[in-house]
């Protein structure tokens, strides 16, 4: 096939997938007679549950549709996992942090039919369940608490309080604040609320403010005037737009800045006019940079009222210095004329006349007295202060007092990370994606494979916002609309993605035409039925999820599964569990939980991480809030965009350019070499053999077993107990040979031992 034949047949290949629609698993295709520009995602309509054979497996909906999968191929579930590695698995999945001992031995020995209920509900009620699921929010969101693009190791660019719309998203989890509301809150929190004229914020109007910090997620370097140009002003612009079309549609908006999409149903005007919706807030004809775009955490009001006592107490201040000041004078020409003294009396007189004439107005007769004798002659503070009357010194002091006090009762204010309109100016197409080349003017709208109705008429707009925000959010969350049908489709995905390790849609973040194709397209859509019908709350979603016997499954292969290992060895069927390795946060806080570490405070200002010399990034020693906060979850670590503690990034953290739908998970030699030789695991390993030997005693049988029980929720096998027994026996005996006292020698070989099970493999996974 000669070239120009070739590039036909590709671009006539390119035009028939888009004419196809969208990989929903559905047909998607556009019924005929009907125009490119009406056709759109399908809405949600919840499938019939489909019959199965074996109705004694079936506990939920869920289960019918997996089933019917696997009955289609002569597969079947494997075996329900054994309660030890369940409660592990939801631990972990619900609040990111191993169970203890003794919930382990309750659920275990419980013979409660609603055991497992009770324990999902107990943590879906903890509020650490905020901590884990509002981690995989602000991944989806591009959430950092740095302003720039962060690539300079040393060099740290905070947003003040940017923190606090982290506090928020996990305060609204831990709520089960509604979807709807949650995200229009995020995208139009400052329309919702009458803020700009309020006397005082109400609870309300901050929360709903510091929710708008979910649109700061972008990296702005235009705080650096070399760098605050028109390209990179647009660029804040084009990658907010993006990360929010990537994050709540799963669409690759991206592609359509410089032409119209090549595989999707997606044009380079409505990608314009869909930014023309979040100009008003990131305006580069009117651009603000981060420090002028932050908002007083104060009302106009309050700030008015502050700065007018402030200014207040600044003039009572001054009045008092120019008191003191006088007082003073006098004592200084009294300390002048000492000197003045001390001076031959030919030129005392013109010296004194030089000192107290204008340095530009002085003679050359005067500059020369001036110069050579000014710095002797001039009276010193301490020295005037030491010339003052017993009863000067007291009113002085005095005076001093009060000025200090009028000082510290001056009142500032912090500022908030927020998104708020400000003038509204034209959108312009920018002809292959450059600022430099602006086309015709778009007006703001939605995109129309979404959507009957493209344009926004905002002609009407009235007030000091713009409204386009606000028409935003209730696009995407009203179920009237085709857009919020895809942003459920595209929630349920993610939740999927975090419990099962893949979604049902694997490309997570691309349900369009060159994404994935669903696994299980009925099961999908029944979920986003259920989410839209239970009022978008996720707990409610995840415990449906959860009590299904698709999630309860074993992640071993049974004896009776090789068939379905050999047939369907991706277990993209979900005939069993898949076996996750613990994402580099979770992987942390659970070392932490386990050495008894862990500092379990909610929320506040970031714990700092450093650089050091040798390219290793820690948590410095110094400096800390209090003495426990080395030892937060790691959540609460400050979030740079590329430059992570060590041990989360050899345990694949992502770094945040634009946003992460999801994780990778590798594994490789850097991740057991740090393991064995970080300084943070090997503390820990000896805090926990601390934590066993307080409560153990001196048995050592007992000490392993407890071991065992923190660190792996099970009891040690036979082999396991005796080779570590033998193993601490030998380590002492070693170690008093070595003259180390026989408590010092037995904790040693304890935290060995601790060492090692915190390096299993069985520690970093969740069964």
């Amino acid at each position: 096939m000669n070239t120009l034949a070739y590039r036909f047949m590709l671009q006539l290949a390119v035009l028939l997938t888009v004419m196809c629609g969208i990989a929903h698993g559905q047909d998607t295709a556009r019924p005929a007679g009907e125009s490119e520009r009406h056709w759109s995602f399908p809405k949600v309509v919840r499938p019939v549950v489909p019959s199965v054979r074996d109705h004694g497996v079936v506990r939920s909906p869920v289960d019918a549709f997996v089933l019917a999968k696997l009955e289609e191929q002569r597969l079947a579930f494997s075996p329900e996992a054994d309660r030890t590695a369940l409660i592990r698995r939801v631990s972990f999945d619900l609040i990111g942090l191993p169970p203890s001992p003794e919930e382990v031995t309750a659920f275990v020995t419980s013979d409660s039919a609603t055991a497992y209920d009770d324990l999902l509900d107990r943590l879906l009620a903890s509020q650490h369940f905020g901590e884990r699921w509002g981690r995989h929010w602000l991944d989806a969101a591009g959430y950092a608490d740095v302003m720039s693009t962060d690539n300079d190791a040393s060099i740290i660019h905070p947003l003040e309080n940017r923190w606090m719309y982290r506090d928020y998203v996990v305060r609204s989890l831990n709520a089960d604040k509604p979807f709807a509301q949650f995200l229009t809150e995020q995208i139009a929190g400052d329309e919702l609320v009458e803020w700009r004229t309020a006397a005082t914020y109400s609870p309300e109007i901050r929360e709903h403010l510091i929710a708008t910090g979910f649109l700061r997620a972008s990296s702005d370097d235009t705080f650096a005037p070399e760098l605050n140009k028109p390209l990179t002003q647009y660029g804040v612009l084009q990658r907010t737009g993006e990360i929010l079309a990537n994050n709540v549609l799963g669409l690759t908006l991206n592609c359509a800045k410089c032409h119209d999409h090549k595989y999707e149903p997606l044009t380079q005007r409505e990608y314009y006019s869909f930014l023309a919706l979040l100009q008003p807030a990131f305006n580069p004809d009117r651009w603000l940079i981060p420090a002028q775009r932050q908002l007083p955490n104060v009302s106009a009001a309050e700030k008015t009222e502050i700065e007018r006592g402030n200014a207040e107490l600044d003039r009572q201040a001054g009045e008092l210095r120019k008191q003191i000041a006088e007082l003073r004078a006098t004592y200084e020409a009294k300390v002048l004329a000492t000197k003045l003294a001390t001076l031959p009396e030919a030129i005392r007189a013109d010296t004194q006349a030089a000192l107290a004439t204008p340095a530009d107005k002085r003679s050359e007769v005067q500059k020369y007295l001036a110069d050579k004798f000014g710095s002797t002659l001039a009276a010193k503070p301490e020295e005037v202060t030491a010339a003052l009357s017993e009863a000067d010194k007291a009113v002085t002091a005095e005076w001093e007092k009060q000025v200090a006090d009028h000082l510290g009762r001056k009142k500032s204010w912090q500022h908030w990370q927020v998104t708020y309109d400000g003038p509204v100016t034209p959108t312009k197409l920018l002809k292959r994606g450059n600022h430099e080349t602006p086309g015709e003017e778009v007006a703001p709208g939605f995109l129309a494979v979404l959507s009957h109705a493209t344009a926004l008429d905002d002609s009407k707009s009235t007030g000091t916002t713009s409204g386009r925000r606000l028409a935003l959010a209730r696009w995407l969350t009203d179920r009237e609309r085709p857009a919020a049908h895809l942003a459920m489709r595209v929630q349920v995905n993610r939740v999927w993605q975090h419990l099962f390790g893949k979604g049902l849609v694997e490309t997570t973040d691309n349900l369009g035409v060159t994404g994935a194709k669903p696994t299980h397209p009925e099961l999908l859509e029944w979920l986003a039925a259920e989410y839209f019908d239970n009022g978008g709350r996720l707990k409610l979603l995840l415990k449906r999820i959860m009590t299904s016997r698709v999630y309860l499954q074993t992640s071993s292969v049974a004896p009776n599964q090789t068939a379905a290992s050999q047939l369907d060895p991706d277990n993209r069927l979900l005939w069993r569990m898949r076996l996750r390795r613990l994402e580099s946060e979770a992987v942390r806080d659970a070392v932490l939980a386990v050495s008894g570490k862990l500092d379990a405070t909610l929320g506040g200002a970031p714990i700092s991480v450093e650089p050091r010399p040798d390219g290793t990034f820690v948590i410095p020693d110094k400096g800390l809030p209090t003495p426990t906060s080395q030892w937060r979850r790691t959540l609460y670590l400050l979030a740079r965009r590329n430059y992570h503690p060590t041990i989360l990034t050899v345990f694949d953290q992502p770094n945040l350019t634009t946003n992460c739908t999801g994780r990778e998970s590798s594994a490789v030699v850097l991740q057991s070499l740090t393991m064995l030789n970080d300084r943070f695991l090997l503390e820990q390993g000896e805090h926990l053999a601390s934590r066993v030997i307080g409560a153990a005693g001196t048995d050592v049988a007992k000490q392993v077993e407890l071991a065992f029980r923190i660190t792996l929720g099970r009891q040690p096998r036979d082999s396991e107990q005796s080779a570590c027994v033998d193993f601490l026996r030998r380590q002492v005996q070693h170690y008093s040979e070595d003259k180390l006292p026989a408590d010092q020698a037995a904790a040693k070989a304890l935290s060995q031992v601790c060492h090692t099970l915190l390096n299993t493999s069985e520690f970093l996974y969740v069964p």
